[in-house]
């Protein structure tokens, strides 16, 4: 005997589809509750989380398993490594600089986080609403907080490239990968016109380059931070020429009694990596010294 279906049932169902689960999804067990983070720089945090990103790839493509789906993961992974910089390097101002501090106390946050969140870790919830996959949101972030106002002109090549790889991202984020019209005139019209609507296929050479850009402008943003940060917690000490004091200790220009300051101030930007590391506390801080000494004996 023919079992009838209703016309309606049939139509409703073009797709059919799985019931959902009853339980619906434990989202809480899909998070390592033990984690016990590493005590990293924030660039050491980066370097490490690029490393293990790159290990992705290329351990795939020496099986012979890459392909441009992974291709284009890896990309979104590596853009967020370079925000996670960003985020764990003004988290650690904030906790640390006191022109930080005070220009991150105006700021509001959630009450949830203001509620549920460890000290340390509430500078995090000023920046959860903010994509730092962007130009303009990190240099308005690094001048919010941090008054870095001026970023060194020899550093706009490496900002103009991240901005261009963005761009990239946000079609592997909200368009599987397919380049869209704005960003095909963001990235230039010309050139990328007859490639709308066409997916993304990026090659291990792609991503090598991807990899050294991101390194590169993350490297040199923490050079300059540090430099220009560095110099403003003399300028705007008392002991500073500047009007506005930010600071209510001047440095004592004396390694011993300045050695735990200057320390805590260094690690935040120093690399301990083997390749590259940065140059030690006492070096760094005996150029610093020097350089206002050579600044004063020229006013």
């Amino acid at each position: 005997m023919t079992t009838l279906v209703a016309p309606d049932a049939i139509l409703a169902e073009i797709t059919p589809f799985a019931a959902p689960l009853e339980s619906g999804l434990d989202t809480a067990s899909w998070f390592d509750a033990a984690h016990m983070p590493q005590a990293q720089s924030p660039i050491d945090e980066f370097r490490a989380n690029l490393a293990e990103i790159n290990t992705l790839y290329l351990q795939a493509h020496q099986r012979g398993d890459y392909n441009s789906t992974l291709g284009g993961l890896v990309y979104l992974g590596m853009v967020s490594a370079v925000e996670g910089y960003f985020r764990s390097l003004l988290r650690h101002l904030i906790l640390t600089d006191e022109m930080c501090a005070e220009n991150a106390a105006s700021k509001t946050v959630s009450y949830a986080a203001a509620v549920h969140h460890r000290p340390e870790l509430l500078p995090e919830a000023l920046l959860e609403g903010v994509s730092l996959a962007s130009t303009k949101n990190i240099k308005s972030e690094l001048n919010s907080l941090c008054n870095v106002a001026q970023i060194s002109a020899s550093l706009d090549p490496l900002f103009q490239t991240f901005e261009d790889i963005c761009q990239i991202r946000h079609c592997g984020i909200h368009r599987f990968g397919k380049l869209g019209s704005q960003q095909a005139v963001k990235l230039g019209l010309d050139k990328h016109k007859p490639l709308l609507e066409k997916p993304l296929r990026l090659t291990i050479a792609h991503l090598q380059d991807v990899a050294e850009a991101l390194e590169a402008l993350v490297r040199g943003v923490n050079s300059h931070c540090f430099f220009d940060m560095l110099k403003r917690s003399h300028d705007n000490s008392p002991a500073g020429k500047n009007k506005t004091k930010y600071y209510m200790t001047s440095w004592n220009r004396d390694w011993a009694a300045d050695q735990s300051r200057f320390e805590k101030f260094h690690w935040i930007f120093a690399s301990t990596h083997t390749s590259n590391p940065s140059k030690p506390a006492k070096e760094m801080y005996d150029a610093f010294m020097a350089f206002i000494a050579a600044k004063e004996a020229g006013q």
